[in-house]
């Protein structure tokens, strides 16, 4: 039996093929994994001075405030402007507008009111760091939430879909449940 040597200029046509194979999944995969081999240096073709250009923003990604719905949040002589974000779950809610839900308070940081039907999940983040200003949607009990207070804990379940213009003094002052219409600014 003779062994022939891995190394040897002459292959038979299947480790060929199996080469080729593999050279290709290597020029597939060395882009997908940023492009640098194991020194850590960039290939030979790949600029150094180019600037990524951005990527459109998909379901799963909460683009500018600016490019949301606006909202007009009214309660008593009270009116608010905030706007949803462009994300799955914010557009579920704008489908649904005008909506008028009654608020409660929990905790002293947030008020939250369940919604008529439960929201898309869609590419929705596991979890969110709520900070006041923000609107999210708890998705575990189907509610509206407006935070007033950057005391809240992050939650896995809620899901950041928008943010106030300005001030939440006005919402902050309300200690007892308390009606709110949200329509289209």
């Amino acid at each position: 039996m003779s062994t022939a040597c891995p190394f040897g200029l002459r292959r038979s046509r299947p480790a060929r093929r199996n080469a080729l194979v593999l050279a290709l999944l290597a020029t597939v995969s060395l882009p997908a994994c940023g492009g640098e081999d194991e020194d850590g240096n960039q290939p030979a073709g790949a600029p150094e001075t180019t600037t990524p250009s951005p990527s459109p923003a998909t379901d799963d990604q909460a683009t500018s405030p600016a490019d949301g719905t606006p909202l007009r949040i009214t309660f008593g002589d009270t009116e608010l402007t905030a706007r949803l974000d462009d994300n799955a779950t914010a557009r579920d809610l704008a489908a649904q507008l005008p909506l008028t839900l009654t608020f409660r308070d929990h905790n002293n940081v947030e008020k939250t009111a369940p919604l008529p039907r439960e929201l898309s999940l869609d590419g929705a983040p596991e979890g969110h760091d709520p900070a006041a200003g923000d609107i999210g949607y708890w998705a575990p009990d189907g509610d509206l939430v407006f935070y007033y207070n950057s005391d809240a804990p992050f939650f896995n379940g809620i899901v950041r879909i928008g943010e106030f213009d300005g001030e939440m003094d006005a919402i902050e002052r309300q200690s007892q449940d308390f009606t709110v219409t949200i329509e289209r600014g």
